[in-house]
């Protein structure tokens, strides 16, 4: 069969991204999917899954339900699942929900915190119309 594998029909479904080595890219990206970076990223991410490769590095911040860094992180990620490979650096703080791998030998400079995820948290709308009306107001 030609889409014999789930992950294909995954990516087809979900997208997969991939920046090559040696190309870089400044701004910001939404990704319902998969994104590896094997080059320069400048800006922030948020996708499902973040992957930075051994050649790859990551300026800003990352929101992603699952972060493997082999590569170079250098910003906040908050993510579910975060894993930090032998090789990985990390220069900010990693915020996760459910778990943490670190792979011995990798460089992590920060703050490291494991946060609940509140789905009942209910937003201070009264909050939101006094910034909302500052903003409005300056």
């Amino acid at each position: 069969m030609f889409f014999n594998s789930n992950k294909k029909i995954d990516n087809l479904i979900h997208g997969f991204s991939h920046l090559g080595e040696g190309a870089s890219f400044e701004g910001e990206i939404h990704c319902k999917g998969e994104i590896e970076v094997a080059g320069k990223v400048k800006g922030n991410i948020s996708a499902k899954y973040l992957k930075i490769l051994e050649t790859g590095k990551v300026t800003g911040y990352v929101n992603a339900e699952k972060v493997e860094i082999l590569g170079c992180m250098i910003g906040n990620t908050d993510s579910a699942n975060v894993h930090v490979g032998e090789n990985g650096v990390v220069r900010g703080d990693l915020r996760f929900e459910s778990n943490l791998s670190v792979a011995e030998g990798a460089d992590i400079s920060g703050h490291v915190q494991k946060v609940k995820k509140d789905k009942n948290k209910k937003i201070d709308t009264e909050k939101v119309k006094y910034l909302e009306h500052s903003q409005k107001a300056s």
